[in-house]
């Protein structure tokens, strides 16, 4: 019997679901790429601890194979990742929202490393047709750089989770996420963002997600630029270029799924795209603009290197 009721696109992919995933719009789509079902799952192998961390939980991870994955962010969902195609969720909850938000991060990052991409744990927007990556330590201002990019009316890739294609050619491309940014309070009053066009994040009482009025890139976008944000109070000021050969071990640092996925193959796959992304891509360290007046000038700066 046919359960799917709902379809919708994110990463490229055509998503057939059983169960409703906000923020996504809905979309008609003619085949699926992925199909999301609420089951119970298989017993997993033992669960190992993860520094994967959401809604006040931290994930638990297991796999048997490259196709077969477990994330568990007991006792509120657990999901399985399968072959690429399939993502089983198991929960008790009713809450479309808070089961979106797991859906959404992590869980489906599982599916999109089956399917060979490469993985960041930062935000992009595209300028003149062109890809731009922030990347950051938690609470390094990637979301809020890229509002600001959005305020000014620049189309936003991704947040939270960049998605990279590589083509045999070593060409690499950003694969668009879906429309939405998600930044703490005091993001949205130093952006002037008004509350009323926000709604809250269950993930804590002080974030919002802002998706309704920003421009968001539907196409794959040549990759350009990496920044690395630092802290603004940082002795060595920035930016500056890394050189070639640092830039595999400054990527991995930001790899955002369970660092047990890097092993064996995956791992020397990983570290190879790393590679050819460090000979492609120029990746700057640069210290965060220090208040949001020269947030606004780097804006402005990097829109008109790239425009």
């Amino acid at each position: 019997m046919e359960l799917t009721k709902y379809y919708y696109k994110a990463y490229g992919l055509s998503i057939g679901s059983e169960i409703p995933i906000p923020p996504l719009e809905t979309s008609k789509v003619t085949t699926v790429d992925l199909t999301i079902k609420r089951r119970r799952l298989l017993e997993s192998p033992p669960l190992g601890s993860t520094k994967v961390h959401r809604a006040g939980l931290n994930a638990r991870f297991a796999q048997n194979s490259h196709n077969c994955l477990w994330l568990d962010w007991s006792p509120l969902v657990a999901f399985m990742a399968i072959n690429g195609n399939e993502l089983l969720v198991e929960t008790t909850e009713n809450d479309a929202e808070l089961i979106a938000l797991f859906t959404l991060s992590e869980a489906l990052g599982l599916v999109l490393f089956q399917k060979n991409y490469f993985l960041l744990h930062g935000s992009a927007v595209q300028i003149g047709g062109q890809g731009i990556i922030f990347l950051g330590e938690p609470g390094a201002g990637k979301s809020t750089t890229v509002a600001a990019f959005a305020q000014k009316g620049v189309s936003v890739v991704s947040d939270d989770m960049v998605c990279i294609h590589i083509n045999e050619s070593g060409s690499p491309k950003l694969i668009p996420s879906f429309s939405q940014i998600k930044i703490w309070e005091n993001s949205v009053v130093g952006l002037q963002l008004q509350k009323e066009n926000l709604s809250l994040v269950r993930e804590g009482t002080t974030k919002f997600s802002w998706h309704d009025s920003i421009v968001f890139e539907e196409n794959p976008v040549p990759l350009k630029q990496i920044f690395v944000l630092t802290n603004p109070k940082d002795s060595v000021r920035l930016p500056g270029e890394l050189p070639k050969s640092q830039v595999p071990v400054e990527l991995i640092s930001y790899f955002p799924l369970p660092d047990a996925l890097l092993n064996g193959v995956a791992l020397k796959d990983y570290f190879e795209k790393s590679v050819v992304l460090a000979q492609r891509v120029p990746v700057l360290k640069m210290n965060r603009p220090e208040d949001f007046a020269k947030l606004y000038e780097f804006v402005e700066h990097l829109k008109k290197c790239y425009q």
